[in-house]
């Protein structure tokens, strides 16, 4: 596979593979691009210039060794790096598209930067690329008939089981990691928003801040910068990357429906109908008293990488 294309929409093999750093130790974005990846994203496999295979991302990126059978191709990378699972179908003939034949439609929609496509249509040679959903509904659009998108596209309203899928692949990865057992089981304990992770975090935002309701017995802990996109097993057990919230704005909170400003005011997504802003009457106006400075890292990140702008 000379180059991968994700972009970010929510539906629920094979896998991809890269190193973490450039050959010299610099920092890559078609690398990092591999730890935007979310259970249920498309990835669309491009080669020779078409898009030769369409995927469904079944685990967030997790690290793990090159694989074997790299081979000497893969003597030049280091032996540790990103590892993402997916569920690959290769496109027939007659189903493959080539993105230069559709560059009237494209080229307005192409990113600023890392594009995965030149002006003339040609691919550029690098791993993974992230595209804007407008960019990419025009190469889905091309695709609608292929089976493998019908079946991604029919999984959109699954993505409770394959957050869950994602997860458990990076849980079961890191119960073999070499790690104390006591460790192993505070980072499991954590993603499921128990532990000493709760405790902490019950500290730090003692009550939920959308409703005031300080009972222990009916709150949620809650990640900002969630579980699996946590870049060290500290960031995962930090009591400041976590709110304390009632079950209905956990999910709300989870699924990026709604963040916090900087100043701590409530930002609410285009996706959230306004009849059900009604119905579970909540205050688009609401204020909530200032974060820590501590978490202030992570609320950044919960309003960059998962909230729902569109």
């Amino acid at each position: 596979m000379n180059q991968g294309a994700t972009y970010k929409h929510e539906v629920p093999g094979g896998y991809m593979w890269s190193p973490q750093r450039n050959n010299n130790g610099s920092y890559s974005q078609y690398y990092e691009n591999m730890r935007h990846v979310d259970p249920g994203d498309i990835v669309l496999s491009y080669a020779g210039g078409q898009i030769m295979a369409v995927g469904v991302a079944l685990s967030s990126a997790y690290e793990a060794p090159k694989p074997t059978e790299f081979g000497a191709a893969g003597d030049v990378w280091s032996d540790l790096g990103w590892r993402v699972d997916v569920a690959f179908r290769e496109l027939a003939p007659a189903q493959r598209v080539r993105p230069k034949d559709h560059l009237d439609e494209l080229l307005p929609r192409r990113p600023a930067k890392y594009s995965p496509i030149q002006e003339n249509g040609n691919g550029l040679t690098a791993y993974l690329f992230e595209m804007p959903e407008d960019f990419a509904h025009v190469l889905l659009a091309k695709l609608e008939g292929a089976l493998e998108l019908q079946i991604a596209q029919a999984l959109i309203q699954n993505d409770v089981d394959l957050r869950r899928i994602g997860e458990d692949k990076v849980e079961a990865f890191l119960m073999r990691a070499p790690l104390e057992t006591t460790e192993k089981r505070a980072l499991i304990a954590a993603r499921r928003g128990q532990g000493r992770f709760r405790e902490g975090v019950s500290y730090v935002e003692p009550e939920c801040r959308f409703t005031g309701v300080d009972n222990p017995v009916l709150l949620v802990a809650s990640h900002m910068q969630p579980w699996h996109r946590c870049h060290t097993n500290d960031e995962r057990l930090d009591p400041y990357n976590g709110l304390m919230l009632t079950p209905t704005y956990d999910r709300l909170f989870d699924r990026g429906l709604v963040t916090f400003s900087s100043d701590s005011h409530l930002m609410l997504s285009p996706r959230l109908p306004s009849e059900d802003i009604r119905k579970i009457r909540m205050d688009p106006a609401l204020s909530t008293p200032p974060f820590r400075e501590e978490q202030m890292k992570y609320l950044a990140y919960h309003r960059e990488h998962v909230f729902k702008v569109a």
